[in-house]
């Protein structure tokens, strides 16, 4: 998950756009005048939400429709937009209830000033909203409706590459949430006391996509690699460049039989996951799943990551839960090995292959275990150290400590 400043949040409290603007927007777009504009007190961190009702006119796609306009926080330029967006044209496609789109804009030097987006309306409240009211006998037909949203996710036919989606259907640049965004880069790197101008969002991200899971990971360490070179808050890991430098090569080189092996192995080619996909998402009329939204952040990456599961996904936001109901134990009791059972009796193909790649021990082995922990580790060095974070502790011991091992491990 992003890491969120508390000046984050705060740009979708605001009236970020005003209704006249909202107006002009969608006259131009559409041809059509809205006559309701309003906007939730609950608002995401990536953007400002307006509910919009629009007029009847005849002949007017759109006409009488209520929508969402989502108006994007300057954090990643493009690259979020088109993504989500791609991402909803194969959804629907595959028969997923996703949004449909009505217009967007991924230029953010459009006149509106950011990135938007508007989609249809789905109305239904989310499962996170209704979710203890309903019965055993509901909750079970939801969790057998996730047995066939993941079944047709499973097989839709993407670049199988690691990355994003590109508006063309082809594979975009690798996108995750825990990126160094662009406030983040005014706030870390650019703004004093740092006082690193030269640092933008190409030299601190991947800016492409991957054709090979070595080679994803070996883009991530060439950026952590720099960080840990110009931060002055990196001097804790200063001692880990040399042996740091000597794995990226050795990965670059794809010579090591380990390398090789994880760069042929079909279990680490890139599959499409939501990311975050819990009931907060998921919009249901009762027990019958009608949408699945905010799907900015999904991207094709490896069966294996904690983030890829939808049922780990679920039980994680139900774990979440302050003071959570009875009803949430039973559920992270039983859902994952339930979901598991269906899988297997409905499409066993696809089972026996998500179960091979989400063991994460034997696809990737000591070496490919050992390279996951060393991008994982370093990265939440990095994030914490990079602000100041209350973990930093954490990061100057058993967090370093496991990424000096592993590269003790890959040397």
């Amino acid at each position: 998950m992003a890491m969120l400043h508390p000046d984050d949040e705060k740009f979708a409290q605001q009236e970020v756009l005003s209704h006249a603007s909202i107006s002009a927007l969608f006259n131009e777009r559409l041809g059509l005048v809205p006559t309701s504009i309003t906007s939730s007190e609950n608002q995401g961190a990536f953007h400002k939400v307006y509910f919009v009702s629009l007029e009847q006119a005849d002949g007017r796609p759109w006409s009488g429709r209520d929508v969402v306009l989502r108006i994007a926080r300057k954090t990643i330029k493009k690259i979020k937009t088109e993504n989500e967006m791609a991402m909803l044209g194969v959804l629907r496609a595959s028969g997923i209830p996703a949004p449909e789109i009505v217009f967007f804009c991924s230029d953010p030097d459009n006149p509106v000033g950011y990135e938007y987006n508007c989609l249809e309306r789905i109305p239904y409240p989310s499962l996170a909203e209704i979710w203890v009211n309903l019965s055993s006998a509901q909750l079970d037909r939801v969790l057998d409706q996730y047995v066939d949203i993941f079944i047709k996710l499973f097989s839709i036919n993407v670049p199988r590459n690691h990355g994003s989606l590109a508006l063309d259907g082809n594979s975009g640049p690798v996108l995750e949430e825990t990126m160094w965004s662009i406030p983040d880069i005014d706030r870390y790197f650019n703004a004093e006391p740092y006082n690193l101008p030269d640092e933008t969002f190409a030299t601190l991200n991947p800016t492409g996509f991957y054709t090979t899971w070595p080679d994803y990971i070996s883009a991530f360490l060439k950026t952590y690699h720099h960080i840990v070179s110009v931060h002055p808050a990196m001097d804790f890991l200063r001692d880990i460049l040399e042996p740091l430098q000597r794995l990226i090569e050795v990965l670059d080189a794809a010579e090591a039989p380990w390398v090789q092996r994880l760069r042929d192995s079909p279990a680490l080619r890139g599959r499409l996951f939501h990311r975050d996909f819990h009931f907060g998402n998921i919009l249901a009329d009762h027990h019958n799943i009608k949408g699945i939204i905010d799907w900015e952040f999904a991207g094709i990456g490896v069966s294996f990551a904690t983030r890829s599961s939808m049922m780990r996904n679920c039980v994680g936001y139900l774990r979440s839960i302050p003071k959570a109901p009875a009803g949430a134990q039973i559920l992270i009791d039983t859902w994952e090995a339930e979901f598991l059972t269906r899988l297997e009796q409905r499409a066993p193909a696809i089972a026996a292959t998500w179960i091979h790649e989400t063991n994460r021990e034997a696809v990737l082995g000591v070496e490919g275990q050992a390279l996951s922990d060393v991008r994982e580790f370093l990265r939440a060095c990095l994030e914490v150290g990079v602000r100041g974070d209350q973990r930093v502790e954490f990061a100057h011991g058993g967090w370093k400590e496991v990424v000096v091992q592993g590269l003790k491990t890959l040397a």
